[in-house]
């Protein structure tokens, strides 16, 4: 255990050491004066625009989660939603997934503000990722479809986008077939696997736990499916802003705007590079070089590519420190033993 817990210590060092190297060699190779100059075209008003984008991608977001826990029944304010969902935010960024991470955080955070078990606020979670997982699939279908007809993609490129389509139209296949039948796969396979390995009594809890999440999931497409429907449209209008960055920050630099062909087409590769290639702490390294290719492919410069990843990584780390600040100001992160934890307890203290 010991051995194993080192080696992932020093995969995760090791693949963050890797990935700021790596944009650091980008930003070398794109040209450091021309990366600069292209960032100060961009001006205060366009940085701000920028850092306003991310916030409103945020807003939408939390409005999102907000619908699904009043229909839920955990009415809170929804102001008090934005320092889960900041915390959650930040430890998605630092864990080598673009889309999962900090779902348990921002659950135990308002079970234990609401004094309410985690798993019924962890199954609102869960809806609320498949919402947004269905919401970007539509905008990456359109994307898609572009990518798949352009003559400027590879056949490569094509076969990988279709490959990437299919493989999410699956798993969210599987998931919205689990909440259609109100199938309880994931509890069932946990009790199946107790059964005959040396940690049955933990794993017995564990499915219990998941069983009371599936009923709560199961909920909110049966009991409060208005809410729902309206949690869905805001995924969509946040998702939009996501799909409008390239559009916003060309903008500020006085370029021709991108035609809706060439904004899909980036959308959809960049998705894809976000999925696949965020094996470090904030994507670094990978995800930028992948987005310079894909920007390659719309005409954009090396140097215009890497000062649009600057930017919004930027404010992304921005919105993430603020994340991280108000996980310790919480005491759920710690630094232990030369080591950063994301303490998330079992059952949330109700008093």
């Amino acid at each position: 255990m010991r051995i194993g817990r080192l080696v992932v210590r020093a995969l995760t060092i090791t693949a963050a050491l890797g990935g700021i190297f790596l944009f650091g060699f980008l930003v070398y190779v794109s040209g450091p004066a021309q990366v600069v100059r292209q960032m100060a075209s961009v001006g205060v008003a366009g940085a701000l625009a920028v850092l306003g984008s991310v916030i409103l991608s945020m807003a939408f977001w939390s409005l999102s989660w907000f619908a699904l826990l009043y229909g839920a029944g955990l009415t809170t304010s929804w102001p008090s939603l934005f320092a889960p969902l900041l915390a959650g935010y930040a430890v998605t960024y630092i864990t080598p997934s673009a889309y999962l991470g900090g779902e348990p955080v921002r659950a135990y955070w308002v079970a234990r503000l609401r004094r309410v078990p985690m798993a019924q606020v962890m199954g609102t979670v869960v809806v609320e990722r498949i919402l947004a997982g269905v919401a970007v699939l539509l905008f990456v279908c359109l994307g898609g479809f572009v990518a798949l007809t352009q003559p400027g993609v590879s056949r490569g490129d094509r076969y990988a986008v279709a490959l990437g389509l299919a493989v999410m139209a699956a798993f969210l296949g599987l998931g919205v077939a689990a909440v259609i039948r109100q199938a309880h796969w994931l509890s069932a396979f946990l009790r199946w696997l107790g059964r005959g390995i040396r940690f049955r009594g933990w794993l017995a809890r564990a499915a219990a736990r998941v069983a009371e999440t599936e009923t709560e999931v199961h909920r909110a497409f049966s009991q409060y499916l208005p809410m729902t429907a309206l949690s869905f449209l805001l995924q969509l209008l946040g998702v939009f802003v996501s799909y409008m960055r390239p559009q916003l920050f060309f903008f500020f630099t006085g370029r021709d705007l991108f035609t809706f062909a060439q904004l899909s087409l980036y959308f959809t590769l960049s998705t894809f590079i976000n999925a696949f290639l965020w094996v470090s702490p904030g994507g670094f390294g990978l995800t930028d070089g992948g987005r310079v290719g894909v920007f390659t492919l719309l005409g954009i410069s090396p140097s215009g590519a890497m000062a649009f990843n600057l930017v919004f990584r930027f404010a992304e780390m921005l919105v993430a420190g603020v994340g991280l600040f108000l996980l310790v100001r919480q005491g759920l992160l710690r630094f232990r033993r030369g080591k950063v934890e994301v303490r998330v307890e079992e059952h949330p203290p109700r008093g």
